[in-house]
């Protein structure tokens, strides 16, 4: 017997057993980090928090860091500290990683919520790039 699904936690707005169609975004972001990881870390310098919403709540955050080493990729625990949290629907993530949402029209509709350094966001057009290289665009 194997479970299918992990445990839900007593937080109901943060289910980590969900899978979300953007899990494999962010599988694909360490996919590239392991290539380019060291260079992006350079021109980045920063860690990054996104909680991925399904409707309007929480539904998992990860940690991407481009601050220390060659980058990682990783689910975000309690307490997770980041110089930038991007707050984003599943959805809406995965059509801005693949280019058909714009930042800037996402974040003025309110379609994204930033709240750090504000500037950090702009660089997330370099991990998009990544995400792109890693992947063709028929497995996104």
């Amino acid at each position: 017997f194997v479970p299918l699904f992990a445990a839900k936690t007593s937080d109901p707005t943060h289910d980590c057993a969900m899978v979300l169609k953007s899990d494999k975004i962010f599988a694909l972001m360490q996919t590239g980090l392991v290539a380019q990881g060291e260079a992006l870390v350079k021109k980045t310098k920063a860690v990054f928090l996104f909680n991925i919403t399904q409707k309007g709540k929480i539904a998992k955050s990860w940690l991407v860091d481009l601050k220390t080493g060659s980058g990682k990729v990783e689910e975000a625990s309690e307490g997770s500290k980041a110089d930038c949290t991007i707050k984003i629907s599943d959805k809406n993530f995965i059509r801005l990683m693949k280019g058909k949402l714009n930042p800037m029209m996402a974040y003025t509709s309110g379609a994204v919520k930033i709240k750090g350094n504000m500037m950090l966001a702009m660089k997330l057009q370099k991990l998009t790039k990544l995400v792109m290289q890693a992947a063709p665009k028929s497995k996104l």
